[in-house]
């Protein structure tokens, strides 16, 4: 018998292996485009983007995130930059920037960037949709419905330095003024030694009114003396720090006004010097407040350098902001008030039945109402004649919903103070005026961000509440003369000289 050779496949071939490692890297490839594939199409449907810089550059606010969630219309917005310019070409790279953040959080928003110089056909079709004749360049266009609104390059930027880029300020302003078909008119009484809202000093209230007019509210002047009446377009009726007594009639004409579903906006300050008591005590404790103006509150501080210090600025932050729809975004900020006075709850039977009464910031626990101010002594704390901790120093009165009472009393979960949806009179009572003066809302955000919170929660808006946008830091780094040397000696002799030893040593060991 012959032997003969087989070519037959064996378990353990050469050709064997070869087929096995090709099929394992065939699929492996196959699985490794499907994970791919997979991945793309799971990113594509849940899309999300992160800010990873200090100070959130990147990041809208709180405030314009809610705006955007409750869009009801559509809006387009469209850009005009000339990208030939370098100063224009970078700052329309901060407004796309900035857009595609909106953009990101509603889809009501479409987003057009239209080139002015080669695209002058979509422009002409702009300006005869908005119905002018020439539109300018390097501005933003908002567009809902029939209502429009420029953002030109002067807004933008700010005029001093640092310059801060003041896109979302602008843009936020923007749609609230072509998304809403009618002001919130919200006016400040007068002739009562009032704060003003056309007063551009430290002790006016200016920069609120500036403020309040880019929310688009519409602020005026009301004097009740003269008008004897609360005209139909107030929305909400501020009482900024009277330093004399409103009359009985004045009186019943805001008590009218409540009755009548209003809302009212109260700040007051202590009944001293030339202050005299506002008028406003009884009316107040209708609803459940109860006000001492006879009293300031201070407060022990600990400054740097000077130890604990008896003052009469009250700094409100964290734990300090009680839960509340107005306060929600706040515990991040801080708020200042001076000379504020004490606003309780009143444990009297007298109210007005179906309210609730929140609290919306208390003073810190070593905090008390000074009742002997005016006597000349060091203020401490008598807790015979002072009043004691704890101290609010803003509350809230909205109506109770009968239906959620009811339900609260059967074992479901109280809802978030602040939410109660029945129609009826709305109040916000602040123990201080001087928080909301030009010469706090500029140095401490809180300030303004809390008085325009409780404007947005009486106009009912609740979609538009949260932090307003700051203007961006900026950072400098501070290097110390000796840190200098540090950076010139390892730039010129120790870095180079490393490279020089290394190659060196590589040489003599080549050379070896």
């Amino acid at each position: 018998m012959s032997g003969t050779s087989s070519t037959a496949y064996k378990p353990g071939s050469r050709f064997g292996r070869r087929t096995v490692i090709g099929a394992n890297v065939a699929i492996m490839i196959i699985i490794a485009i499907a994970v791919c594939v997979i991945v793309g199409y799971i990113n594509s449907r849940h899309y999300h983007r992160f800010d990873c810089t200090a100070s959130g550059r990147f990041s809208l606010t709180s405030k314009t995130k809610n705006l955007l969630k409750g869009l009801e219309k559509p809006i387009i917005v469209s850009t005009l930059f000339n990208r030939g310019d370098r100063f224009t070409a970078d700052l329309f790279e901060q407004v796309s920037d900035i857009l595609a953040e909106y953009a990101y959080q509603s889809d009501k928003l479409n987003i057009d960037h239209i080139d002015p110089i080669r695209e002058r056909t979509k422009v002409e079709q702009l300006a005869k949709r908005i119905n002018i004749e020439q539109i300018a360049l390097n501005s933003v266009i908002f567009e809902c419905e029939d209502r429009s609104k420029h953002a030109d390059i002067n807004e933008l930027i700010e005029r001093k330095f640092p310059f801060n880029f003041k896109g979302e300020e602008v843009f936020t302003a923007a749609i609230l003024a072509v998304s809403q078909e009618k002001q919130t008119g919200i006016f400040f009484t007068t002739g009562h030694g009032e704060r003003s809202v056309e007063d551009f000093n430290p002790e006016g209230l200016s920069d609120i009114a500036n403020a309040l007019k880019r929310d688009n509210y519409k602020v005026v002047p009301l004097d009740l003396l003269s008008k004897k009446e609360i005209p139909d377009g107030c929305d909400i009726l501020v009482i900024a720090s009277p330093t004399k007594g409103f009359s009985t009639e004045e009186v019943n004409i805001i008590r009218n006004y409540l009755d009548g579903d209003g809302k009212l906006l109260v700040m007051l300050e202590p009944a001293l010097g030339r202050n005299k008591p506002s008028g406003l005590k009884e009316l107040l404790k209708n609803y459940n407040v109860e006000i001492r103006d006879d009293a300031v509150i201070y407060n022990k501080v600990d400054m740097p350098l000077f130890g604990v210090q008896t003052a009469a600025e009250v700094y409100v932050s964290k734990d300090q902001y009680q839960e509340h729809k107005i306060t929600k975004d706040m515990t991040n900020l801080t708020t200042v008030f001076f000379g504020a006075i004490p606003v309780n709850i009143s444990g009297t039977q007298d109210v007005k039945q179906g309210f609730n009464v929140w609290k919306l910031a208390q003073a810190p626990d070593q905090a008390w109402g000074e009742t002997l101010v005016e006597s000349g002594k060091k203020p401490e704390n008598d807790r015979e004649v002072d009043v004691q901790p704890p101290l609010n120093l803003i509350v809230a009165v909205e109506p109770a919903d009968a239906e959620v009472a009811a339900s609260i009393a059967h074992g479901a979960p109280a809802p978030e103070p602040g939410t109660a949806s029945a129609k009826g009179p709305r109040l916000v009572v602040f123990g201080d005026a001087d928080f909301a003066t030009n010469d706090y809302t500029g140095n401490y955000p809180g300030n303004l961000d809390i008085f325009l919170n409780s404007i947005t929660w009486l106009a009912q808006k609740e979609t538009q509440l949260g932090i307003s946008a700051k203007p961006q830091d900026v950072r400098q780094a501070v290097i110390k003369p000796i840190q200098m040397r540090v950076i010139f000696w390892l730039t010129v002799f120790a870095i180079p000289f490393i490279g020089i030893a290394v190659g060196g040593i590589v040489w003599w060991e080549r050379r070896r």
